[in-house]
């Protein structure tokens, strides 16, 4: 089937369902932001591989709401389905609500699955809705009817993440939530987001691509009777045989959750959830006239990282830097023979898989020679993609999960020649990532409030980046996390949340000319004490060095050429000691004093 073709199923369906419009999500039960196959219904149907984009159907049009990351991207894998771009978090922006409301008439319909919405989302779109006079209707999904080959539930096997990396038990966790949930006054708590489950529970799978986690729900009961749901697989043994004193965990098979909660809600249990990761169809099996809406604790205890896995993520740079090096060494050869970027992705995987505890790639790299590095979130074919030259920039952002911690890192190249324009940008670009990694700042601070570090040397030049400083990054979880992020969104929950000592975020500044090149370079940092009571800073974690073609010396200030040399001081004294002979020697080179 065709888009065309897709759309024109779904909008039979709509007539079906007697509705006027379709909201189609990116999200899945459990507000993922990468959904396991079975959940890309946005994707099968319009196209666009985004991890951020709404689709919206009406019986006339079709309209997908992204944000800047992805504009380029979504004009090319959008062209000829009918599908028009409605840009996101941007000046004058129209909301979907608004476009209903001046699409539809009072009194029509508008539907979605409730069991990929939020309770946080379908309370907002119906309360806007129905200032429109427009009902929103979360009963059906009506992909059940028109995508014949949708995938499964994931069911791939599961296996414990060794409190040795953690530095906790699951054991010990589970006890701290049961407790949690006992002083709410609460018979269970519903936990719904994946990461979470995984945290709590040191509970390790491949259900997602690229994100170590299973496919999930999880009932924790007051009393210690806690109950798991997931599709049948191999592994769930180590959990239902090794509870903590005083408790039990029983797994069920995944679409049991509610008939379980159900009952419970029959019990007069009272039932806590999340309204951020909870769907609506899920609040309502648990009673949505008396389960409470109370924010689960674990995003922030999970975002702290105690000092094992701290010392573990230490050591897992060193050796992600070995196997960016190897790449980055072998880079010039390939490019003589005509690598593309694709072939550049493919080998850097085979060389992180070379070291310790490496389990998958975080995410799918980004290669962007040229004009795609401009494209924040390009993701280079597997046919077709660009064949790498001696000249111009390539921009590279890539990632590994270890049972030892997890990495994203960006350094953007030269392959041969470069304009003044290219390296004066990626300078301030160069500048932003310095004043930002050498921030002190007193405790309380949000993300919010430290963004502007990165972004005050390209505002000097009336230039910006369209995406944020810094996200948080769990340790062997998902590499973009809550609850802190950096940021100028003032009104996002995560940017207003005060940095603690333990948390990992990416410092990862940049710049993109479109068609031209883009520029970014990120490292991670822990948020530590700094040496007065009451402050904090920044320790970086990554350790690979910058390319100093691209820099101008000159634009950098003393303090922060200073950063620059002790940083590459560093990077040589940690990861040296892992290489010896050519490889040593280029290390020497690339970190020399500027």
């Amino acid at each position: 089937m065709t888009v065309t073709d897709k759309i024109a199923a779904l909008r039979r369906a709509m007539l079906e369902s007697q509705l006027d419009a379709y909201i189609v999500p990116s999200t899945d039960p459990h507000q993922s932001e990468y959904p396991a196959p079975r959940w890309a219904a946005r994707e099968w149907t319009s196209g666009f591989t985004g991890s951020s984009g709404t689709l919206v159907v009406t019986l006339h049009e079709a309209r997908l709401w992204t944000d800047s990351r992805y504009f380029i991207q979504a004009e090319t894998e959008l062209a000829g389905s009918g599908i028009s771009i409605m840009p996101e978090r941007v000046p004058n922006a129209v909301s979907i609500e608004d476009w209903l409301g001046s699409t539809l008439l009072a009194g029509q319909n508008v539907g979605a699955d409730g069991r990929v919405i939020s309770v946080n989302t379908a309370r907002r779109m119906r309360d806007a809705l129905a200032k429109k006079d427009l009902h929103l209707l979360l009963d059906d999904d009506l992909f059940q009817r028109i995508w014949l080959a949708r995938p499964a539930v994931p069911s791939r096997p599961v296996f414990e993440h060794a409190a040795a990396f953690s530095g906790e038990t699951w054991q010990v966790r589970l006890t701290r939530m049961t407790e949690w949930v006992r002083g709410k006054d609460l018979g269970y708590y519903v936990v719904t987001a994946l990461d979470e489950i995984a945290w709590l529970l040191n509970l390790r799978g491949s259900d997602i691509d690229f994100n170590p986690l299973c496919v999930a729900y999880l009932v924790v009961g007051s009393g210690g009777d806690h109950a798991l749901f997931a599709a049948p697989r191999p592994g769930f043994t180590a959990w239902t045989e090794a509870p903590p004193a005083g408790h039990q965990l029983e797994v069920y098979d995944y679409d049991k959750i509610s008939s379980y909660l159900r009952r419970i809600n029959a019990l007069d249990a009272d039932v806590g959830l999340d309204a951020a990761t909870c769907s609506a169809r899920l609040y309502l099996h648990a009673g949505e006239d008396r389960a409470e809406t109370i924010p689960s604790p674990i995003p922030g205890w999970k975002a702290i990282k105690n000092e094992v896995a701290l010392d573990h993520l230490r050591q897992t740079m060193r050796h992600d830097a070995v196997a960016l090096l190897r790449l980055f060494r072998w880079l010039p050869g390939a490019v003589a023979e005509g690598v593309d970027e694709d072939g550049v992705a493919r080998h850097l995987t085979s060389l992180r898989a070379e070291q310790p505890h490496y389990v998958s790639d975080s995410f799918n790299a980004i290669v962007g020679y040229g004009g795609n590095g401009a494209i924040v979130h390009y993701h280079a074919p597997a046919i077709g993609s660009a064949t790498l030259e001696a000249t111009g920039i390539l921009l590279l952002d890539s990632g590994g999960q270890y049972l030892s911690g997890t990495t994203d890192i960006t350094r953007t190249v030269a392959l041969g020649p470069t304009t003044g324009e290219m390296r004066r940008d990626f300078t301030l670009v160069l500048q932003g990532h310095i004043d930002l990694a050498m921030a002190r700042f007193p405790r309380g601070t949000s993300g919010a409030q430290l963004d502007i570090l990165a972004r005050q040397p390209l505002w000097q030049v009336h230039q910006d980046y369209g995406h944020g400083t810094g996200h948080g990054v769990g340790f062997f979880l998902n590499v973009h996390e809550g609850p802190a992020s950096i940021s100028q969104q003032p009104k996002s929950p995560n940017t207003q949340y005060p940095l603690e000592p333990g948390m990992v975020l990416s410092n990862e500044p940049g710049f993109y000319r479109t068609g031209a090149y883009g520029l970014r370079v990120e490292n991670l940092v822990a948020v530590v004490p700094a040496a007065v009571e009451g402050w904090l800073e920044f320790e970086t974690l990554t350790l690979f060095p910058i390319d100093q073609s691209l820099i101008v010396r000159e634009m950098l200030t003393a303090q922060q050429l200073d950063w620059l040399n002790a940083y590459h001081s560093r990077v040589l004294a940690e990861v040296g000691p892992l290489l010896e002979g050519d490889e040593l020697a280029w290390l020497e080179v690339a970190c020399r004093a500027l």
